[in-house]
């Protein structure tokens, strides 16, 4: 042991030695090497150890220091891995960075020299691997000056480890760091910074092949990395000298490869790494602080994983470019669980996973990438001093990169790559500081790229997304949850529920390949959502302009790249589906968009695009945060619907197609056009925003255009562009519906359906088989087959310029418009007139937004516009009437109609009745036939409800008012360059309006055009309700001429204001309205076959209806003044002439009041008439013919034919201004009226509104033509009284018509023209006219005039009286005629009688026999105006003559026979027996003559008449016959006193004459005339007698005849005020001839005349000849000559002598009346009476007496001559001829006695009423019978026109005949009998109130009538057989005849004789005086003879003379006692 331990001691200490030993020639040898190798100085501490190592460079001043160094074993230690261990105790090494440059240029040098000898054996290496390591406790680094000279860099090690491993191949070196901690600092004056810390774990592994000396394999693994990056690491220089540092130089050769050929970037770099790269990290944390401001970001990474893999050994990828191959590799990168915090610990970025990977196999390369959670939340406040510190580094760094990669071009792959992407569920939100925050986020996007080059370049991709989500707001940056399907979440700016993109682009390899990329393209989009908003384009502008506009330069690049290519075939399919699209505004809401699916398919060639369910809507309020995206059909009130829309372009013919399917509607409103404005602005204000951050200095291309052209040489003009080709568009719409709500209750609707439009080239043409227009709901236009073209040129247009020679313009573009049909109806009560304006008012507003900036050019300037020609088939204009109003005429209808058939069924009951009575007799229960009766009742209520309910089963109900239809209008409408222009057409209206005054300063017009005018229509017809008449028909209607329209600029004040509610946020905006109208210029020409016009009163009240509907089409002027009446607006709106030749004109006066008679009515017939309408004046030309047309036998009877009739109506417009002047009204807005007067309303029309209009009418007949025909006149009594019928029908009054509260219509009722009218004149010319009178064709009895030649001028004025009362009602019309002039010449009137009776053809029997009556010289007629009291009295003295109506006749020549006679009372009877007919069956025929017999009966008294009220300031007291009994007292005295009289002789002591005691005289010679009002004067007048026993004939001439009527003030008479009426007649030159003889010319018929010379005054004169010498006496008994043709002289004639035989002489006639019809205007004036204290005083007799109806006649000389024939003539004509009675007159008095007799002997007045009642029933139906026959002959007359030959028609009208013969027979007996009922019953009765009368006290009765007589002288002379032998002679004196009529129906007779005397004139006689008074009367106060009677009323129709007295105050009379020949008076 002690050996072993020795020997091992030995062992030891050698071992000791050689270790000295060789530590020492170690030391000497490094130490020598590093001072010949590293000029480093090396210095070892410690002999035995080595301990304090330090190497230092002095050169560089960098040292190295070991503090201590040994050699370990695994064998000492268990921690070491390998047996030899190399290890280091703590090792410092210190550098400087400035010095470091020098230190790598030796190792670079050695290193190169000495790479062959630092070989080493495989094996030795592989030993030395297994058995060597190398330890370090601990490694001090310090690097000085690293960035500045105070800059430090201290690193840190511990625990580090070296090993080696190798297997002979490849040599390993792992380096194992335990902990490696480091800093940067830098020192300064205050203190030292630490700009960055690094600590971590590192684990590095190297691979190096021992052969080829190359690394092959790195695997890099990091634990617990931790790094801090200070605020002064980033502001040093260090990072901006490293990159230069580390930048490694490029080889030349890679330099020179480079310019020659260009690789991908990154190759040569892929080719320089190893093999085998691993990189794995866990643990890593990177911290970014900046102390200043106390900010630091916190990177955390779980795991990094980088594995890079290269095989060298496998085959490569061929030709991966063009030049270089790729071996096969693989690399996989993979991150997981990274995050970013910031200081406050939010979230930066979150990161799951992120894997990524690229294999190159030898088939091709695959790439993919898989991100899993990624969520960002970038904050700009956070980043940006982050950003700030950056981007000098990043600036310096990126513009190097761009220097560089500038120049770089990129080669083309050829290899296969295929490349996956998938990442799920990232989120990214960024705040920026000047934009609000945003989000990005997405579930999943998968990318799937396939570049494949077989042979041909392939490309295909598949991208898919799931949930895309672009948040933009302020809580955008909050992850939220994905929000629930089908809603849309407010500030989602993008959301894609799922997207897929599937492409292929092809490209043909090879340069001859004529084949050319394919490109197609599939994507497929769901729940895409996108929303557009202010925010949106803020943060997308704000991320543009981060990105830099390089993008832009690249788009053009890429375009313009594009555009050179040259062709590309490509197909794109693309399918969105549950698309919305919003836009949202913080002031206006949202909209909405939906589109349920979009479908794009298209091609190089063919483009087509499909859209299901197209949704626009509008979402007013933003209140929810969520809005829900509802399918297209499902979303409430959308804006536009659209079901369907297909758009398909070929850009091979450029043609655009356009097809909508059904159910496009669009829903539009002003607040509702504001928010979509709104909204659209808001969408173009971010697009320019995005353009400007894109585009911020694009210049337009005009501009860049500019220089081009300036270089141009200035001689040679620009090259002309090739003409643009235009494309060509195709639309097609199924249906469509518009709503255009233009305020909050009114809309318009517009409803289309197939519609299509085409445009090629520059034609345009639309076609839509139905388009209908409606209005609040109500369906108001409509139209079919509806065509519109818009053509360049139309040669149908050319001929329509033709015909206007001053049209300039030879060609234009044409607007055709056809129409099948145009319907237009309004219903009932609808006021159209508010929605249209309305709409006119949007209209404007909308002009105004829209087009307020535009600049509009001069109309003169302007395009010429086109011409337009229209062409429709049908039109109809109807007003539908009111549904209540039809359907209770219809049930009224049903109701009589039932009420027949109800009857029919009764008749067929009783008729079944009756034959059972009579089968079964008595045994026939009464109950049985009670229930039958019961049962039909019952069966008619049921039939007739049965029929009520089917009333509109088969025929519609009648629904139209007013129809007004037009067929075949054709309207031209041509422009032209003459009036085109303001100035031009202000120049057509001076000419077309001539007559009104232009402005001086002329006229500002807003509108203006003119058109010359061509129009056609077929027919035009307008129907009032269902009438069966039409109330205007034209029939070939052609029109040409020129129409202007213009509106005048309205001054500010003509300007309102329409408010047009817009809502919040815009209220209420004004809109202005052009107040003036528009105005419209004519000169038309026309062209009329046929025009007829039908008119009634009783089509008013549906007139009125149309009326209000009119009214309720236009809105009444906002100016408040009084609207103009039609005839004021015709003249404010129409100006010019107007033409028109009409062949048949037609105007039928309805004359019933039942509107669907079509038989009664006047017609107006007008052939070839000529009319021509100007302002103020209208002219007719034509022959006219007025029939009248009635459903009997007297139908079509022209009762007035005017041949060549020019009738003229001249208005004259009464105006405070000049009636033309319309260019002078100015209206006013209701804001801008002037002050006006207190009481006073505005009115802006007062000096054009016309107060009343002057009618004048003009008919001419004196035109000279061709035909000769006479103007003449045909009456019958039926056409009379059917006239009365016509004017009562006319001049009714008609009632309101809804009117009032109840049907809310308040407005005044309009005036009517017939009240406008102040003065009417009316002219009549004519050269000869003949009237014809008949009775009728059952007795052709009647009157002809015929006048040669007459002027006929009349002039009236009407004044309105109002009503009194408080109640409103209509003015009086009180028409007053003051002036009429009628002058006639040739007049000659002749009665006509047939002896036949009527015939069967109802015409006039042609051989009527004609007898003369009357004939006149000339008549002349004037009246004129009525004279007030002080004008009468003022012009009395100067003008006594003046008088209301002069009638001035002269040449009077008439004739009285019994022809005449018999015919002048048939026609009176026929008038009378009509008169009485119509008296009795009227209702008032037993009005008031009920008598009750409990009461005492009152004779009637005489009243007022109603028609003349009684004065309301004059309390006038009712008539009554007898004075009131205070006053009769006196009376009744002085009939006592007359009745005890004995004495009846009255001596009278006056010594006045007895004519001035006549009552007539008396009253009418007072001075209280107020009014002259008739004069009649006849010049030269004759008549001529003719009696029917004896032969012969009576003439009456008078020289001089006057006949004068005047009214007198109203007076009181008693306490009655009473109006009088004089009447006075002189006749002077009275004569009196007769014939002597019978004569020749008596015989032939023909008439006798005296010559004017012989009835004229008597005057001097020579005699020329024998005849005048015989005829020139005036004594009684002379004879003159007569003459039988009056416009021929005697001489020239056979003349006949006819014998005076009454001179000359003069009469006075006078008739006194007084009525209670007192004038009111009179009766204000009157004061009442003074009532006296002792009235009973008074003069009885005076006032008795004071107002009596009294006739007076007066002659003062009279000589009588006659012999016997001539006194039985005259005798003969007084009985025959004025005393006729007719031979029935005497059977009707028995009749009446009879009636009157029976009614005494019954009792009972009802009954008596009761037959008188059954009696006019009975008339009344033979009547109506009557009619009806009448009208059924009209029928068969009718049908006989069309059959002539038919023998039923002939038989049934022969039978029909003989029926109304019957039937007016018996009329005729029942109404005498009716008539002498109804007398009877009235004497009756008043017999009875006179009965009862007569039991009252007696009272006093009053003189009602006076008729006086009187002669002063009178001598009547008999002589023989020749008229001059005379047999006796009478004379009177002083004759007075007077008859008294009471108002006790007693009469009382006078008759007094002042003196009397009877000659004897025969020869021989002894005794010449017959008889006489014996002694002779003082004149005037005593008479020869007095007879005094007096006559009770009738009893029993007997007369009872109550009192006789005759007297003669002379005594007897002294006679010749002649006992044969003298009578004898004693």
């Amino acid at each position: 042991m002690p050996l072993f331990f020795s020997a091992l001691l030995a062992l030891l200490l050698v071992t000791l030695s050689a270790l000295f030993l060789g530590r020492w020639l170690v030391v000497r040898l490094a130490t020598k090497w590093c001072q010949r190798k590293l000029q480093a100085e090396l210095k070892i501490g410690s002999f035995f150890w080595i301990q304090n190592v330090s190497l230092k460079f002095q050169q560089h001043q960098q040292t190295v220091e070991i503090d201590s160094l040994w050699i370990s074993s695994k064998l000492l230690s268990h921690d070491l891995p390998h047996y030899v261990a190399l290890c280091f105790g703590e090792v410092r090494i210190r550098t400087d960075l400035q010095k470091v440059s020098g230190l790598f240029a030796p190792f670079s040098q050695s290193t190169g020299v000495h790479q062959k000898e630092l070989s080493f054996s495989p094996s030795l290496l592989k030993i030395f691997c297994q058995l060597f390591s190398i330890h370090v406790d601990s490694i001090n680094i310090m690097v000085l000056k690293v960035a500045t000279s105070e800059s430090l860099w201290h690193i840190q090690i511990r625990d580090s480890s070296f090993l080696l491993d190798s297997d002979g191949k490849r040599l390993k070196c792992e380096v194992s760091l335990s902990q490696i901690n480091s800093k940067v600092l830098k020192s300064g004056q205050l203190e030292n910074t630490c700009l960055a810390e690094l600590s971590l774990t590192l684990k590095l592994c190297l691979e190096v092949g021992i052969r080829s000396r190359q690394l092959k394999a790195i695997t890099v693994d990091v634990w617990t990395l931790h790094a801090e990056l200070h605020e002064g690491l980033f502001h040093s220089q260090l990072l901006r000298q490293g990159p230069g540092l580390a930048s490694k130089p490029v080889p030349c050769s890679e330099v020179i490869e480079n310019l020659a050929e260009p690789t991908l970037p990154g190759l040569y770099l892929l080719q320089q790494l190893p093999d085998q790269i691993k990189v794995k990290m866990e643990i890593t944390s990177v911290v970014l602080s900046m102390n200043s401001q106390k900010r630091h970001l916190n990177w955390t990474l779980k795991l990094l994983h980088f594995l890079y893999h290269r095989d060298e050994d496998q085959l490569p990828l061929r030709s991966f470019t063009a030049n270089s191959d790729m071996a096969q590799m693989s690399t996989e990168l993979l991150l997981k669980d990274g995050l970013l915090l910031s200081q406050s610990r939010q979230r930066i970025v979150c990161l799951n996973s992120l894997k990524a990977s690229v294999q190159v196999t030898t088939i091709d390369l695959a790439a993919s990438l898989v991100l899993n959670t990624c969520i960002i939340h970038y904050r700009h406040l956070e980043f940006s001093h982050w950003l700030h510190m950056l981007a000098l580094e990043t600036q310096e760094s990126s513009s190097s990169v761009i220097k560089q990669t500038k120049k770089r071009t990129f080669p083309q792959i050829l290899a296969p790559i295929i490349f996956s992407t998938s990442i799920s569920n990232v989120n990214v939100s960024i705040q920026l500081g000047d934009t609000p925050p945003f989000a990005l986020g997405f579930n999943s996007i998968s990318l799937d790229y396939q570049h494949l080059r077989p042979q041909s370049i392939h490309q295909r991709g598949v991208l898919t997304v799931d949930h895309l989500c672009w948040r933009v707001g302020s809580d955008s940056h909050i992850q939220r949850a994905p929000h629930p399907p089908n809603m849309h979440v407010w500030g989602e700016a993008l959301v894609l529920d799922s997207f897929t993109l599937q492409g292929s682009y092809n490209q043909p390899l090879g340069l001859s390949s004529t084949q050319s990329d394919t490109l197609f393209l599939d994507c497929t989009i769901r729940g895409l959502q996108v929303e557009v908003s202010d925010t949106c384009a803020q943060c997308l502008s704000r991320i543009l302009s981060l990105m830099g506009p390089q993008s832009g330069k690249s788009a053009v690049s890429r375009e313009s790249s594009f555009g050179e290519s040259v062709s590309l075939l490509w197909k794109v399919d693309l399918k969105v589906e549950d698309m919305n699209l919003f836009t949202l505004s913080a002031l206006v809401g949202a909209s909405e968009i939906r589109l349920d699916t979009l479908t794009v398919l298209g091609s190089a060639e063919t483009s087509t695009l499909g859209v299901q369910g197209l949704v626009l809507a509008l979402v007013k309020s933003v209140t929810e945060k969520m809005q829900p995206c509802c399918k297209a059909p499902d979303i409430p009130t959308p804006v536009l619907s659209l079901s369907m829309l297909s758009i398909t372009y070929h850009s091979s013919i450029r043609s655009l197609e356009v097809q909508c399917g059904a159910g496009l509607t669009l829903l539009w409103s002003p607040p509702g056009h504001m928010y979509l404005y709104q909204h659209i602005l808001a969408t173009l204000q971010c697009r320019d925003l995005l353009r400007a951050t894109l585009f911020p200095e694009t210049v337009p291309l005009v501009a860049l255009e500019t220089p081009e052209t300036a270089c141009e040489p200035e001689g040679c003009p620009p090259e002309p562009s090739p003409p643009k080709r235009l494309l060509n568009l195709t639309l097609e719409v199924s249906t469509a519906k518009l709503t255009a709500f233009v305020a909050e209750d009114r809309f318009i609707t517009l409803a289309a359906e197939s519609v299509s439009l085409s445009r090629h080239g520059g034609s345009l043409q639309v076609y839509c088989p139905e388009l209908a227009a409606g209005f609040d709901g109500n369906s108001i236009f409509n139209f079919k087959e509806v065509e519109v073209q818009l053509l360049p040129e139309l040669e149908e247009m050319i001929l329509h310029r033709n015909p206007f020679p001053v049209l300039q313009t030879l060609r234009n573009r044409v607007w055709l418009l056809s129409l099948g049909s145009v319907s237009v109806e309004f219903p009932y009560q609808y006021d159209f007139s508010r929605t249209l304006d309305e709409a006119v008012g949007v209209q404007k507003w909308l002009k105004g937004l829209h087009g307020g900036t535009r600049s509009q050019a001069s109309p003169s300037s302007a395009h010429l516009p086109p011409d337009l020609l229209l062409k429709v088939q049908h039109f109809s204009w109807v007003f539908l009437d009111d549904i209540f109003e039809v359907k209770l005429r219809d049930n009224y209808e049903l109701m009589k109609d039932e009420s027949k058939e109800s009857a029919k069924r009764l008749q067929l009951l009783d008729a079944k009745v009756a034959a059972l009575r009579k089968q079964h007799g008595e045994l026939l229960p009464a109950r049985k036939i009670e229930e039958l009766y019961a049962s039909l009742e019952h069966k008619n209520i049921e039939i007739y409800i049965q029929r009520s309910r089917r009333l509109y089963g088969n025929t519609p109900m009648r629904r139209a008012l007013l129809t007004w239809s037009l067929a075949g209008l054709e309207l031209v409408a041509l422009a032209d360059a003459s009036f085109h222009g303001p100035e031009r057409v202000v120049e057509q209206v001076r000419e077309l309006d001539p007559g009104s005054p232009f402005p001086a300063e002329g006229v500002d017009l807003v509108i203006q055009w003119c058109r010359m005018l061509k129009c056609s229509v077929k027919t035009f017809l307008v129907r009032i309700r269902d009438y069966p008449r039409y109330l205007f028909e034209i029939r070939d209607w052609r029109l040409m001429g020129r129409l202007v329209g213009t509106e005048q600029s309205g001054q500010p004040c003509s300007r309102r204001r329409q408010i047009l509610h817009l809502g919040l946020p815009w209220g209420n905006v004004a809109v202005e309205r052009n107040m003036p109208p528009l105005k419209f210029y004519h000169d038309f020409h026309s062209e009329i076959f046929q025009y007829t016009v039908v008119w009634g009163p009783c089509w008013d009240p549906a007139w009125t209806l149309i009326g209000q509907s009119v009214d309720l089409l236009t809105k009444p002027s906002a100016d408040p003044s009084p609207p103009l009446p039609w005839w004021d607006k015709s003249r404010l709106l129409f100006h010019g002439d107007w033409h028109m030749d009409i062949e048949q004109a037609n105007l039928h006066q309805l004359a019933t009041e039942d509107p669907y008679n079509t038989t009664e009515n006047m017609h107006w017939e007008w052939n070839q008439l000529s009319f021509h309408w100007k302002p103020g004046q209208f002219v007719f030309k034509g022959d006219l013919d007025v029939n009248v047309r009635t459903a009997s036998k007297y139908d079509d009877c022209c009762f007035l034919h005017l041949p060549d009739l020019c009738m003229t109506l001249d208005l004259q417009w009464l105006c405070h201004g000049n009636p033309h002047d319309h260019h002078g009204v100015t209206l006013r807005a209701p804001e801008f009226l002037p002050e006006v007067p207190l009481g006073q309303l505005h009115d802006s029309y007062r000096a054009f509104r016309s107060e009343n209009l002057n009618l004048s009418i003009k008919m001419d007949l004196t035109r000279h033509s061709g035909t000769i025909s006479q103007p003449r006149i045909l009456l019958y009594s039926s056409t009379l009284r059917w006239m009365q019928n016509f004017w009562a029908t006319w001049t009714s009054v008609t009632r309101p018509i809804c009117r009032g509260k109840l049907f809310n219509n308040l407005k005044p009722s309009k005036k009517k023209l017939g009240q406008h009218y102040k003065q009417l004149s009316y002219t009549a010319l004519f050269p000869q006219l003949q009237v014809h009178y008949w009775a009728s064709f059952a007795q052709q009895r009647g009157i002809q005039i015929e006048c040669s030649q007459g002027h006929v001028f009349t002039r009236g004025t009407q004044r309105l009286i109002p009503q009194a009362g408080t109640v409103m009602r209509r003015l009086i019309s009180d028409w007053s005629v003051t002036q009429m002039v009628s002058d006639l010449s040739q007049v000659t009137v002749y009665l006509m009688a047939s002896p036949t009776e009527e015939n069967a053809d109802h015409c006039l029997d042609p051989l009527v026999t004609k007898t003369h009556l009357l004939s006149l010289s000339s008549l002349t007629y004037q009246r004129h105006s009525n004279r007030t009291a002080e004008e009468e009295l003022s012009t009395r003295v100067g003008d006594p003559a003046f008088h209301t109506h002069q009638l001035h006749l002269v040449d009077l020549r008439a004739s009285w026979t019994t022809t005449n006679r018999d015919i002048a009372f048939g026609l009176y009877d026929g008038y009378k027996k009509a008169a009485v007919l119509k008296r009795n069956l009227s209702t008032e025929a037993l009005k008031g003559l009920k008598i009750d017999p409990q009461m005492p009966a009152k004779k009637p008294k005489q009243s007022v008449p109603t028609s003349a009220p009684a004065p309301p300031p004059v309390n006038t007291p009712s008539f009554s016959g007898q004075p009131d009994k205070a006053s009769s007292g006196g009376a009744y005295m002085l009939q006592k006193l007359i009745e005890e009289t004995d004495r009846f002789v009255v001596f009278t002591e006056e010594e006045s004459g007895v004519s001035d005691q006549l009552c007539g005289i008396a009253a009418c010679q007072t001075d209280d005339i107020y009014n002259r009002n008739c004069l009649i004067e006849l010049v030269n007048c004759q008549m001529v007698l003719r009696g029917a026993e004896t032969e012969g004939c009576v003439i009456v001439s008078a020289a001089k005849a006057q006949l004068l009527q005047c009214q007198h003030h109203p007076a009181w008479y008693g306490d009655t005020l009473k109006q009088k009426t004089s009447w006075t007649c002189l006749l002077d030159g009275m004569q009196y001839f007769a014939t002597t003889e019978s004569s020749p010319t008596e015989q032939d018929g023909r008439q006798l005349w005296l010559e004017v010379k012989n009835i004229e005054e008597h005057r001097q004169r020579s005699l020329d000849s024998v005849q005048e010498l015989m005829e020139s006496g005036q004594a009684v008994g002379g004879m003159v000559t007569t003459t039988t043709d009056w416009n021929q002289p005697a001489e020239a004639q056979q003349a006949q002598q006819v014998q005076r035989i009454i001179s000359r002489c003069s009469c006075r006639m006078y008739y006194i009346s007084y009525s209670h019809d007192i004038d009111p205007e009179l009766a204000t004036q009157i004061k009442p009476p003074e009532v006296h204290e002792n009235q009973e005083k008074e003069d009885l007799l005076k006032k008795q007496e004071g107002a009596v109806d009294t006739f007076t006649l007066i002659h003062h000389e009279l000589e009588i001559s006659t012999n016997p024939a001539q006194y039985a003539m005259i005798l003969d004509i007084v009985n025959n001829l004025l005393l006729h009675v007719e031979p029935k007159r005497k059977e009707h008095s028995e009749k009446k006695q009879r009636v009157r007799f029976q009614l005494e002997i019954s009792s009972n007045p009802e009954e008596q009423r009761s037959s008188i009642l059954h009696l006019q029933e009975a008339v009344r139906q033979h009547v109506a019978q009557i009619r009806q026959l009448e009208k059924q002959m009209y029928s068969i007359m009718k049908s006989l026109q069309d059959d002539s030959k038919n023998e039923n028609l002939l038989d049934l009208n022969q039978k029909l005949q003989l029926q109304l013969n019957q039937e007016k027979a018996n009329l005729q007996l029942e109404s005498e009998e009716l008539n002498i009922l109804i007398r009877c019953f009235k004497d009756f009765q008043l017999q009875q109130a006179n009965k009862m009368e007569l039991r009252k006290q007696q009272e006093d009765v009053s003189v009602v009538r006076r008729t006086e007589f009187y002669f002063a002288q009178a001598r009547w002379r008999l002589t023989e057989e020749d008229g001059q032998l005379g047999i006796a002679e009478l004379e009177l004196q002083r004759f007075l005849y007077s008859k008294v009529n009471k108002s006790d129906d007693t009469a009382e007779h006078l008759l007094e004789l002042g003196w009397f005397t009877m000659n004897n004139l025969l020869p021989n006689a002894v005794y010449k005086v017959v008889l006489r008074p014996q002694s002779s009367c003082q004149s005037g106060r005593q008479l020869a003879l007095r007879l005094f009677s007096k006559v009770r009323p009738p009893v029993g129709g007997i007369s009872v003379k109550e009192h006789f007295e005759p007297f003669s105050s002379l005594g007897k009379c002294g006679a010749s006692h002649h006992p044969a020949d003298t009578p004898v008076l004693s």
